[in-house]
């Protein structure tokens, strides 16, 4: 059964871009871990309660390789939480270097940039004058549209929460692509 790993700021996250994108997963049939930021129970920026399973710190190589997808939500506090984050940044290169999926959503997708697995390649970004900063300066192209997939990278970038549901369609896609889908109909 294909794994996936959320990360999950402990506050001030965008619901929907978590929510959206775990539920889809969950109804498929797909098993998903949350790594919190912080331990305790992670609050989104609209009140939406999540209770990760599983501590960022604690997520070593050996517990990397089980998983097939990496999905990062945004929200207001990325800039706090994801981005110069060194630690996330090697998560990422991590799966990036095992050409496993890497999803991000809105100022997420500022992380990836970080990571330099996007120098050179397109992306989406919520389009703020900070975010498109990050892209520019980690020379990434910004391409102004919901959701960008690089399939030959495995990479997926969304612009925001009204694209919640085309990123997840996305992800569920690419992972039926890379194995057999838990779903059955």
């Amino acid at each position: 059964m294909q794994k996936v790993l959320f990360i999950l700021m402990p506050e001030n996250y965008q619901d929907v871009e978590f929510s959206v994108p775990y539920g889809m997963l969950i109804d498929r049939g797909f098993e998903v871990d949350v790594a919190g930021l912080k331990p305790g129970t992670a609050i989104g920026v609209g009140g939406y309660k999540h209770m990760p399973n599983v501590h960022f710190d604690d997520l070593d190589e050996e517990i990397l390789q089980k998983y097939d997808a990496l999905v990062i939500p945004g929200g207001p506090d990325s800039e706090k939480y994801l981005w110069n984050n060194a630690r996330l940044q090697d998560i990422i290169r991590y799966f990036y270097s095992s050409k496993k999926i890497i999803a991000a959503i809105c100022h997420a997708v500022g992380a990836l940039a970080q990571s330099r697995i996007l120098v050179g390649k397109s992306a989406t970004i919520y389009p703020s004058e900070d975010a498109l900063e990050i892209l520019k300066e980690n020379d990434v192209k910004y391409i102004s549209q919901g959701c960008v997939v690089l399939n030959d990278e495995k990479i997926i970038t969304a612009q925001g929460p009204k694209f919640a549901n085309e990123f997840s369609d996305a992800i569920i896609e690419m992972l039926e692509k890379e194995g057999t889908s838990p779903y059955v109909s």
